[in-house]
């Protein structure tokens, strides 16, 4: 049997197999290009306050068709005891509202959070997420960017007294 010398040997397309490799590098171009198009609507915005006694973050991610999902998320610092006195007792210790943000400071109410899940532990304190699904006219607070801030009150429901207030950082977008 005759060896073959690889240096010899000629690899590189001809014809046919040239036109389909070039053929399949614009077809895997295309496919890329496309994903990217159809990303543009999934936008997302996220931001986390990470303060001393408390992480607030807020997350606004594009679904498509003008809707958005917003995620609200909060640990509040304090002993696991204490967390567990608050889940303990009937009704929500957190409310949540989004709220616009005009030059820095509160403005209208937009809409309430509803609650996903609720817990304690020795590392986080308590914690709570939130979410809902929007179309974009409800987080449009005013004409051109919108900026929006989650408002979360913690509340003591044996009392019904506000133990503290949490406002998020700003998220800046235009969802109209």
């Amino acid at each position: 049997m005759a060896k073959i010398d690889p240096s010899a040997v000629d690899v590189r397309p001809r014809g046919r197999s040239r036109r389909r490799l070039l053929q399949l590098l614009i077809a895997a171009t295309a496919v890329v290009g496309a994903v990217g198009l159809m990303a543009g609507p999934a936008s997302a915005a996220q931001t986390c306050t990470g303060a001393a006694d408390s992480n607030l973050c807020l997350a606004i991610n594009g679904l498509g068709g003008n809707t958005f999902a917003v995620h609200v998320g909060i640990d509040v610092h304090m002993s696991l005891e204490k967390a567990q006195e608050y889940i303990d007792d009937p009704g929500d210790p957190f409310i949540v509202w989004i709220r616009g943000d005009d030059s820095g400071s509160l403005a209208e109410f937009l809409f309430t959070v509803p609650r996903t899940a609720l817990g304690a532990s020795a590392e986080s304190g308590l914690s709570g997420d939130f979410d809902i699904t929007v179309p974009g006219s409800l987080l449009n607070e005013d004409t051109g960017q919108d900026e929006i801030r989650a408002q979360v009150f913690l509340i003591d429901t044996d009392t019904t007294h506000t133990d503290a207030t949490f406002v998020s950082n700003r998220i800046v977008g235009n969802w109209s």
